[in-house]
């Protein structure tokens, strides 16, 4: 008789190996479905028998033991095959494509940790269908405005320093590797003409950079539409079909960088007739690419839309396209004289940069209140700032509108159960801006010290690059802190938690460190936010105190800062896994690609458009063959959510016969937290819970909230167990820190003295033995009320 119970293993961020989550060497597993991104695999029989009756990778015989694995989408990038120079130039600029592309996935973050509506609460009155919910809108016109930045930043390279400045008398500058150099020396004109194609190339690079990925596993669709829960957006069967929805902003965005390039030069020259129309038409499609991106919708699923057709995109890619093709005409056979460097390049990025700011701001209050307002306040912060540049006391004006946004977002009654006390939209948009920024930064001051003398960048970076540096010493002297009062716990271990080893005590205190990351990014995030004020007042208004001596040696010196720390992200991007093509920062990236894009077309694909559906649809297919089937989703990290989001996923009629086994998850204290309408405690059904304390010994000893009587929890009733560990730097118990019947503790050693397991090898403890023979043996035709399932809570839920 065939097995009646799958254990269907799923990894998590660490990519774990199949032959590692089956604990069997190479040679006894096979994989039966899937590719090199998304694979099912299972044990050998024959090579399973040979192996000693105490091998973890021997499971009974009414167990059929599967292994998921899923990095493959999360990790692989495209690369070009062979070692010659052009393939290796092609892989470093797909791993720089992807550095770039670091700002817009925190900003499609940001776009889920906003408040979303909750279909489970009647609503008072009807929301607009193009902004359902505070900040769908103003995510993805923030989003639009990180690709004019970038666009600009380009431009300033290519076009400015390179194609302008480069050529103007009193400037030396290096040439362009032979290869490279396909024009040799032309005509100014010409060498603009060929500068400006380098902005679209990269928008056309990072388009093609991402839907290779995209079209490799985001595709995949639902064969059964899962049940709709009330106020569980995961259920919904929109949401795991992405491609649809992001081929609309796709365009938009490519339009809107067109009209950048044409702008750029075409407003130098609008004192020539044909110059100022190509100005007059460019400016005015992106402003209407603007509006566009505003009440776009995008399909997402949170946001329903009544748009079907797309034409408005269509439209307006095709024309900024043919603006684009007459400005590359008109400079070349007009031959306009370019005789210093543009100043839309100079005094874009900062204009810019002031409204996403008024953005950041604005998206502090985005979950702590419903009153209108903030786009006013936007609009009169950038204009304030700008207008320092004519009138210094302006400033005042925009300190006033600052003070507005920070009353705004005073934290209220209730802000504790979540990430940054509300502000978590603000907190996520101010990191994208922040590295948008500082890559921005880099990108232009180290080619213009490559490129050679004589040259001039905009002070705008080189503000930033100072202030930047500045900021970080609050950040600095925090983690110095940190590190001080951790040192004073090693020398002298406190008993943290439970009685242990001295050395599993030690791991549990710097374990305890790393959980306070939520505090260290809040910190991160204002102090960049702080530095982009300073840096946009200092650029606008240029008072006197800029050029004192102390200010000048920091700004000299702050591009150091600036530098090592874009080299640091961009050279761990070129150089991890070049022989791999894996990406790198990977916990990262496995975080940001779990979310379907809305916010911006840019951001890495998302690999749970793949995955959910085929963990749902592999669950559903056991489920079929007999009705005296079980399905056990093990699943590690964030596997987790994966296993969550799949669970939602079934059809009616199927969660009844699934059970959950989860260790060293991020559930409840990250993921509930940072989005609480996704993976709350409502979607959960686990109580409510602070942030880790900053200094405390024990960072987690905290009264916990309410805990919801609905949610995931309820449904499963003893069919969820989760186990965790102190040591486990990535893993926290679902449901508290306290005994209770959801959670329980893995050992933290395996024996060995010199060793602590900290957040991998749980499948391999005594305490995964235990709990999934206790999961196996619930009778699952019998629940509590009478009724096929787990809990007795299906209705209620």
């Amino acid at each position: 008789m065939s097995p009646r119970t799958l254990e269907l293993r799923i990894h998590g961020v660490n990519n774990t190996p199949p032959t590692a989550m089956l604990a069997l060497p190479d040679h006894a597993v096979e994989q039966f479905r899937g590719d090199r991104f998304g694979s099912f695999w299972r044990p050998k029989p024959d090579k399973v028998a040979e192996l000693p009756p105490d091998h973890p990778g021997r499971v009974s015989g009414d167990v059929r033991r599967e292994a998921y694995s899923w990095g493959g989408m999360a990790r692989s990038s495209p690369g070009v095959p062979g070692s010659g120079v052009p393939s290796v130039l092609a892989n470093v600029l797909g791993r720089i494509g992807w550095a770039l592309l670091l700002p817009f996935g925190l900003a499609n973050v940001a776009y889920w940790s906003r408040k979303l509506p909750d279909d489970s609460i009647p609503a008072t009155k009807r929301m607009a269908w193009w902004n359902a919910g505070r900040g769908a809108a103003s995510t993805r016109l923030f989003g639009l405005g990180l690709t004019v930045l970038l666009v600009l930043a380009v431009c300033e390279v290519a076009i400015d320093i390179y194609a302008i400045q480069c050529s103007l008398p009193g400037t030396t500058c290096k040439r362009l590797p032979e290869f490279l150099d396909l024009l040799g020396d032309p005509a100014r004109h010409i060498r603009v003409l060929a500068a400006s194609a380098v902005p679209v190339l990269l928008l056309l690079g990072l388009l093609a950079l991402t839907s290779l990925s995209r079209s490799r596993y985001e595709m995949t669709t639902m064969r059964r539409s899962p049940q709709r829960r009330a106020g569980v957006m995961l259920s919904r069967s929109s949401m795991w079909e992405g491609s649809p929805r992001i081929r609309r902003l796709t365009r938009l965005h490519i339009a809107a960088g067109c009209c950048v390039v044409v702008l750029v030069t075409s407003t130098q020259l609008w004192h020539h007739a044909f110059f100022l129309v190509l100005t007059v038409l460019a400016g005015g499609l992106l402003a209407t690419v603007t509006g566009r991106v505003v009440v776009t919708a995008t399909d997402c699923p949170d946001v329903p839309s009544t748009e079907k057709g797309g034409l408005w995109s269509w439209l307006l890619m095709i024309s900024a396209v043919i603006v684009l093709v007459a400005h590359g005409f008109a400079v070349y056979s007009i031959e306009p004289v370019f005789d210093r460097p543009l100043w839309l390049t100079s005094w874009g990025p900062p204009v810019v940069a002031v409204a996403l700011l008024g953005s950041v701001l604005a998206a502090w209050a985005w979950r702590r209140t419903d009153a209108k307002g903030p786009l006013v306040f936007v609009v009169l912060f950038a204009g304030f700032m700008v207008a320092t540049y004519w009138f210094s006391p302006a400033w005042i004006g925009a300190a006033v509108v600052g003070g507005v946004f920070a009353w705004r977002a005073r934290p209220r009654a209730g802000d504790e159960w979540q990430a940054w006390r509300g502000a978590g939209p603000g907190v996520l948009l101010g990191l994208s801006l922040t590295t948008s920024m500082m890559l921005s930064t880099v990108l232009v001051l180290t080619f213009r010290g490559w490129a050679g003398t004589g040259l001039r960048a905009p002070s705008f970076y080189s503000w930033f690059s100072a202030a930047f540096a500045v900021a970080l010493v609050p950040l600095v002297l925090l983690v110095l802190a940190e590190a001080f009062t951790l040192l004073s716990r090693l020398l002298k271990p406190a008993v943290l938690d439970t009685e242990a080893e001295v050395l599993v005590v030690r791991v549990r205190h710097v374990v305890a460190v790393t959980h306070r990351a939520e505090n260290v990014i809040g910190v991160l995030s204002v102090s960049g936010v702080l530095a982009l004020i300073t840096t946009c007042y200092l650029t606008f208004d240029a008072p006197a105190w800029s050029q004192w001596p102390g200010v000048t040696w920091v700004l000299g010196k702050g591009d150091w800062v600036t530098g090592l720390a874009g080299v640091a992200v961009i050279g761990s991007f070129v150089g991890a896994g070049m022989l791999t093509n894996r990406r790198p920062l990977g916990l990262l990236w496995d975080l940001m690609c779990f979310l379907p894009r809305t916010a911006h077309p840019f951001a890495p694909p998302c690999y749970a458009e793949r995955a959910v559906p085929e963990i749902a649809d592999r669950t559903r297919e056991f489920l079929d063959d007999s009705e005296d089937n079980r399905v056990v989703l093990s699943a590690h990290s964030l596997g987790a959510v994966l296993a969550v989001a799949a669970l939602y996923a079934l059809p009616e009629g199927y969660l009844g016969r699934v059970q959950l086994l989860t260790y060293g998850v991020q559930l409840r204290p990250y993921f509930g937290r940072i989005f609480p309408e996704l993976l709350g405690p409502s979607v959960l059904g686990t109580p409510e819970v602070r942030a880790g304390a900053l200094f405390s010994c024990d960072p987690w000893r905290r009264a916990p909230g309410a805990s919801p009587d609905r949610g995931l929890s309820s449904l499963l009733g003893p069919n969820w167990i989760n186990l965790w560990r102190r040591t486990d730097y990535l893993g926290f118990p679902v449901h508290g820190w306290e005994d209770n019947a959801l959670d329980r503790r893995a050992n933290e050693t395996d024996g060995s003295p010199d060793k602590v397991e900290t957040h991998g090898g749980y499948h391999l403890c005594e305490a995964y033995r235990e709990a999934l023979s206790d999961l196996v043996s619930i009778d699952l035709n019998r629940s509590p009320d009478g009724e096929r399932g787990g809990g007795g809570n299906l209705e209620r839920s």
